[in-house]
């Protein structure tokens, strides 16, 4: 490269241009095609000297090389100490730079000519230095803690085994969770303990109670100084279930900082299943004594219901057969054959209920299947209870009442008609009952709605319970012995139906549902 004396050769350009150029802040040199210093600006001139371009010929040759108009290329950052100051010690301080090479616009009597820019980074590539320091620094701390923490491992390692020795014939298995670096170390019985194939699929979550939840709870106690100590059901390798009892205790530095959890892992299979059977037994026993208790309680119920239902038929019976023997007056002899014929009748379903109950309980209730018009059946019922209905002042509707055929016993439907009915009756003060019998698919629904005192919520469970009267407990003792509902219910059973109830509360009635396939559907 050819240093010809640097700010004698002039360019083809205006006086004023050539002291704008002169001005730039930044060290400029301006080339011609032969890499020949044309001109240099005075920033250039103040730093650098012209033996100074041998150490940058080889990039300027590398960045000129192919150059076109639109092209602006930077060279690598190198190192050129020019103007730089020197050190206590008398060495100078190094200066770094980088350059950046263009083509400028030419005109028809001009020749091409390169203009570069010489940029000091010397700021920047110090800083890049240090930073690689620090991360190699950082790297080299890292592997100083990888080794520290292998150190560690292998020092619990050893203790492990010396645990692991010790407690091997007393079948306990040992674990420690190093807190800082989360390294568990665990027995191979520990692992079998917990139905593990490898300490890596342990975590000290699984190990500290998250299978049960309590995970959180447990490391706060642990942390506060006091041990934890809970079981845990596992499934072995094997496929079987084994009761799994863990404890686990902290240790701590000078500063009072958890830096440890030490713990062990045991059996309890065979003691957990013999507490659980005592529990079964214990349970079953309590289960028994309160069904006992309840089922004494009901009888006792049921019998002082029967000796009133009883009791009140036949007095009237005896009154009304006295009266006939002291009276002869025929007014008095149709009135006493009505009462002794209703209240002998009233006699008569409740031997009946009584008997199909002790059928029912030993499963001998006779049934006696054929088609029945379930309609034409629960129309007989409604007129043999329409005075009943009638002397209480209630409102009886039976539009929706339609011939439907099903297959069944004539008479116990008549009986499941009839307490569905009379129950409707028994627990409406005022009001109406409505029956209906509709088709609904392959079943017909025999429905008895009333407006009466309703159902609570709770009750709704016992409402087919033998031997219970739900009423509200304002309403007072309703008659009954407690078995219409829950005959009706195993009558409809045994049609292949079903029978419920529903309620929106006290005082809003109630609506049952008897479903029965009707006769062309198959019962299997």
């Amino acid at each position: 490269m050819e240093a010809r004396s640097i700010g004698t050769v002039a360019l083809a350009q205006t006086e004023a241009q050539m002291r704008l150029f002169d001005r730039l802040p930044e060290p400029y040199l301006v080339l011609d095609g032969a890499l020949s210093v044309v001109t240099a600006n005075a920033a250039w001139r103040e730093l650098f000297a012209p033996d100074d371009l041998r150490q940058c010929e080889q990039w300027l040759s590398t960045l000129a090389m192919e150059l076109r108009a639109s092209d602006r290329r930077v060279s690598p950052v190198f190192r050129l100490d020019v103007g730089a100051e020197e050190t206590d010690e008398g060495e100078r301080r190094p200066r770094y730079w980088q350059m950046h090479a263009f083509l400028l616009p030419a005109t028809p009597h001009d020749r091409a000519l390169i203009a570069v820019r010489f940029d000091d980074v010397t700021a920047r590539t110090l800083q890049e230095d240090e930073d690689r320091r620090e991360k190699a620094l950082l790297r080299s701390r890292a592997r100083l803690r990888q080794l520290l923490v292998k150190e560690a491992g292998e020092r619990l390692d050893d203790h492990a085994s010396k645990v692991e020795w010790a407690l091997a014939t007393a079948g306990v298995g040992v674990w420690q969770v190093d807190v800082r670096s989360g390294i568990i170390d665990c027995s191979e019985r520990c692992l079998r303990d917990l139905g593990l194939g490898q300490t890596a699929a342990l975590t000290k979550e699984s190990l500290l109670g998250e299978r049960t939840g309590q995970f959180v709870a447990n490391w706060r106690v642990l942390q506060s100084g006091h041990p934890v100590e809970f079981e845990l059901k596992v499934q072995a390798s094997q496929g079987a279930w084994r009761w799994v009892l863990i404890r686990g205790v902290g240790q701590f530095d000078d500063e009072g900082t958890m830096r440890s959890v030490m713990g062990f892992t045991l059996d309890i299979t065979g003691r957990k299943e013999h507490e659980l059977e005592l529990d079964a037994v214990a349970g079953a026993e309590r289960s028994e004594r309160e069904r006992s208790d309840a089922f004494a309680k009901a009888m006792d119920q049921f019998i002082a219901a029967v000796s009133h239902e009883l009791r009140s038929p036949l007095n009237a019976i005896v009154s009304w057969a006295e009266l006939l023997q002291l009276v002869a007056d025929p007014a008095n002899v149709a009135r006493a054959g009505e009462a002794i014929r209703r209240n002998g009748r009233q006699l008569s379903r409740m031997v009946d209920d009584l008997l199909d109950s002790g059928a029912v309980g030993t499963g001998k209730l006779s049934m006696n299947l054929q088609p029945v018009d379930l309609g034409a059946l629960a129309a007989t019922v409604v007129e043999d209870t329409r005075k009943l209905i009638e002397h209480k002042g209630l409102q009886l509707s039976t539009a929706d009442i339609y011939p439907c055929t099903v297959m069944a016993d004539d008479n116990r439907m008549k009986q499941v008609v009839w307490n569905l009915l009379t129950n409707a009756v028994k627990f409406t003060d005022a009001g109406s009952i409505q029956v209906s019998v509709i088709p609904e698919g392959d079943y017909v629904e025999l429905i008895v709605r009333d407006t009466g005192r309703g159902i609570e919520a709770d009750a709704m469970p016992l409402i087919f319970d033998r031997f219970q009267q739900v009423a509200p407990n304002s309403s007072g003792r309703v008659g009954g012995l407690g078995l219409g509902l829950w005959l009706a219910k195993h009558i409809v059973n045994l049609h292949a139906g079903t029978i419920t109830v529903t309620s929106e509360g006290l005082g809003k009635g109630a609506q049952f549902v008897v479903r029965i396939p009707a006769l062309t559907t198959r019962i299997d």
